[in-house]
């Protein structure tokens, strides 16, 4: 098992969590610029030290105003783009990194059953909805509100003009 274990986290090492620890806002070393090095040299991100610095200072500055970002979601949003070019891919790849491996291999296990020998024709769009629907079946929805979404869309009404009949 710790052979397992080893091999498993052999590639990860400390440098790279604390760069993901960089990332975010209740961490005491956010947007640490070492700590974001590491992270951007791993996921080969071109990562400027004088954005980072800008960032560290107008992050410093919403704390200051009262509104620091609360996670990375938020700490996201607020680096644009159109901002901070470079600091932006970091936390998007820190965002988008699974939690562990469940989720991945329950996606998997979704495909397996939904893309079955009778299925093989049909199409990715259709494919890709019911793998979603499939993966994330505990999400509850109220069901007078998708109702509601559905109905502004399009008007669907047809009018049929009918033969009179004699």
């Amino acid at each position: 098992m710790v052979g397992e274990l080893d091999q498993t986290f052999c590639s990860v090492d400390a440098g790279l969590l604390k760069g993901i620890q960089a990332c975010s806002p209740k961490s005491e070393t956010f947007v640490s610029e070492p700590h974001l090095n590491e992270l951007a040299k791993h996921y080969r991100v071109d990562l400027k030290t004088e954005e980072v610095l800008v960032a560290r200072n107008f992050l410093a500055w919403k704390r200051e105003a009262g509104c620091p970002p609360k996670d990375m979601s938020e700490s996201r949003r607020l680096s644009t783009d159109n901002m901070f070019p470079s600091l932006t891919p970091a936390i998007q790849v820190v965002l988008t990194m699974p939690v562990d491996s469940c989720s991945c291999e329950r996606s998997f296990s979704a495909l397996r059953r939904l893309h079955s020998w009778l299925r093989q024709t049909m199409g990715q769009k259709r494919l890709h909805s019911l793998a979603v629907m499939s993966i994330e079946k505990d999400t509850h929805l109220s069901h007078n509100r998708v109702i509601d979404q559905f109905a502004t869309l399009k008007n669907r009404r047809h009018s049929l003009m009918l033969p009179p009949t004699k």
